[in-house]
């Protein structure tokens, strides 16, 4: 298929989702552009109103960044809360957080599995001081310690334990932080972050590079192709913008126009390839179906995490693959919205394709199915 397409992709979900917090932190309203409309932001924002408004129990579905940064927002907050989620939420891990917290002299219980939500929570104020966290699992049980740093008496230094895992994410909390005028510094694994309170600041929300990703999926499996991708920059705090380089590698040129990035077919040599997930692992769907797709060998590493995310998505890309030239073609959404969107782009080689649950890209990419109507996938 010869592609010829304009793509407004949405807002960046990881820096919507520290705006939200920051501006909770500090006590102001937003100050902006481009906020992501999609539901795991919405349900954070709705999770801070209806803290706002003294709801015991705050409920944030299956949003494992709305789970990790409320669970230190609630520990601050004069109150008793519940913290909750779906059930493949109560999966996901938070012991790592709630005994760097506890370490702080933070009030919480586990309501029912150790290391898990729910998480009861006896809100007070804490004063910050020193603490270890361990990233293997997850960069945001640290970036959430630091979104509250700031406010605290005495700041925090934070020793960083473990494999540096999406280290990425962890330096857009502190540029950031920073913006809104927070005094934080990073060396090696130690951050120290000052008792400075944040300040309000206008703030425009980047295109998000992860959504990209699936454009250049689509842009290396059809036959011809110029899509523009508006308002996205290379210049940019997501790890992400790396897909540009790995995408080279597999035939898709990166041309910068103006304000958009345009994607074109471009020569490539077949032979195996390599790519290490660890920074970048909301990548791996995309990239494990665009290898599959174009029957090209490649070696994945740094694919410990990707157990613990909306789905095994390991698992959940290895099970899904295997169906490919099955007819008719009918996929599992596994609850897991970049599982989907990195095997719609599938329909262009092997013809009409259905899901059971199409409408879980709402969690990031609401605008998904439209923006790639031509598609032949069934809803």
């Amino acid at each position: 298929m010869k592609l010829h397409c304009d793509i407004n992709l949405p807002a960046s979900k990881s820096e919507s989702n520290r705006v939200l917090m920051i501006a909770a932190y500090g006590g102001f309203a937003p100050d902006c552009q481009n906020l992501l409309d999609s539901n795991d932001t919405l349900v954070l924002a709705n999770a801070l109103s209806e803290i706002q408004q003294n709801h015991a129990v705050i409920d944030i579905a299956d949003s494992g960044t709305a789970a990790r940064f409320l669970t230190t927002f609630l520990s601050c907050r004069s109150g008793s809360w519940l913290l909750t989620g779906t059930e493949r939420m109560k999966q996901r891990p938070i012991k790592p957080l709630v005994e760097a917290l506890r370490g702080l002299d933070a009030n919480i219980q586990y309501a029912e599995k150790e290391g898990f939500l729910p998480l009861k929570i006896g809100g007070r104020p804490i004063q910050g001081g020193k603490v270890q966290i361990e990233m293997s699992q997850s960069s945001q049980f640290a970036s959430s310690l630091l979104l509250a740093a700031p406010m605290w008496p005495q700041g925090l230094e934070m020793e960083l334990l473990g494999d540096l895992s999406s280290l990425p994410y962890l330096n857009m909390t502190l540029a950031i932080m920073r913006h809104f005028g927070a005094d934080v510094e990073r060396n090696g694994r130690t951050i120290i972050v000052k008792p400075k309170s944040y300040q309000p600041a206008s703030f425009k929300v980047s295109s998000d590079w992860s959504a990209a990703s699936y454009w250049y999926e689509i842009a290396a499996l059809s036959e011809a192709c110029k899509i523009r991708l508006r308002g996205l920059s290379m210049i940019t705090l997501q790890g992400d913008v790396i897909i540009a380089d790995w995408m080279s590698q597999l035939g898709v040129g990166t041309y910068l126009e103006n304000d958009s990035i345009v994607l074109k077919k471009i020569p490539f040599e077949r032979r195996s390839f390599c790519f290490d997930f660890s920074q970048h692992p909301d990548l791996y769907p995309t990239m494990a179906a665009t290898c599959a797709g174009l029957n090209v060998e490649a070696i994945f590493t740094g694919l410990d995490n990707l157990a613990l995310k909306e789905s095994n998505r390991v698992e959940a890309m290895q099970s899904e693959l295997a169906k490919l030239g099955n007819s008719p073609l009918h996929f599992c959404a596994h609850n897991d919205h970049r599982v989907v969107m990195a095997l719609a782009p599938l329909a262009l080689l092997y013809g009409s394709v259905t899901f059971d649950h199409p409408e879980v890209v709402e969690k990031s990419y609401p605008n998904f199915w439209n923006d790639a109507s031509f598609l032949p996938v069934k809803r």
